[in-house]
């Protein structure tokens, strides 16, 4: 994708982590609204009742789901139950910035929870008025300010490594680049990028010694360990490290 193909709601897709066309991401957008959506309308209803427990439900449905990029529970329901009523296009897994961001959204409900629960009511309604106006920032433009403070401080930092489009690493891949898995080997066992090898991150650099100027891409789980891989590599003066994140992007 280039700049010059994108509008303000695509670019706010794609710092959220969903690196696709901008065709795709038009099919996209209005399935993407629907959990924070349903998120923003039980976060007010906790608010107008005053009741801490659903905010620290919110919370835990916020949190849990960081290391389950595909099991949100309104994302599944979502996918399951309304989207074939119209055809719709299938929500991909949660990329690791919007991920991030519903930690920082589960952590303000629980706040605003232990507010209420502490009968301190001026600041639930405090802290619950800004969560409502970020909702309802990312539910109309899609911005979403906490993807935006995740790449901001990693940029800060000197460690922000993008996420390669899939389309030009599959271009690589025929230009004889080679795929990395860097999870630990019975994550590989159990499922893996067809032709990746396994070199782990706790031995990248001497499962790789020699193959510094070999074009290498790199991958996990959830995009974490494949960020901390290729800040290491080219750390290390390997040229050519290419971070394709998430294995689910693959597919």
């Amino acid at each position: 994708m280039t700049a010059t193909a994108l509008h303000s709601g695509h670019r706010a897709l794609t710092q959220q982590g969903y690196d696709y066309s901008p065709d795709e991401l038009d099919e996209l957008r209005w399935g993407l609204r629907f959990t924070p959506t349903v998120c923003m309308l039980l976060a007010l209803w906790g608010l107008s009742t005053q009741q801490p427990i659903i905010h620290f439900a919110l919370a835990g449905l916020g949190i849990l789901p960081f290391w389950a990029p595909t099991w949100h529970p309104f994302d599944r329901l979502y996918n399951h139950m309304l989207r074939p009523l119209w055809g719709g296009v299938r929500l991909p897994p949660n990329p690791l910035p919007r991920r991030i961001a519903c930690v920082m959204g589960g952590a303000m409900n629980l706040a605003i929870g232990l507010s209420f629960s502490f009968g301190n009511v001026a600041l639930a309604y405090i802290l619950g008025g800004v969560l409502i106006v970020l909702q309802i920032v990312v539910v109309s433009t899609h911005f979403c300010v906490a993807s935006w403070m995740y790449e901001g401080v990693l940029r800060a930092l000197g460690r922000w490594t993008a996420p390669e489009n899939v389309e030009r690493v599959r271009q690589l891949l025929q230009q004889q680049a080679c795929m990395i898995d860097v999870r630990n080997p019975d994550e590989y066992a159990r499922e893996h990028i067809e032709g990746a090898e396994n070199v782990p991150l706790d031995t990248l650099t001497q499962g790789l010694a020699g193959r510094e100027e070999e074009c290498l891409i790199v991958y996990c789980k959830s995009g974490l360990r494949s960020q901390q891989a290729a800040q290491l590599l080219r750390r290390r003066g390997y040229r050519q490290v290419v971070n394709l994140g998430a294995m689910a992007r693959w597919r």
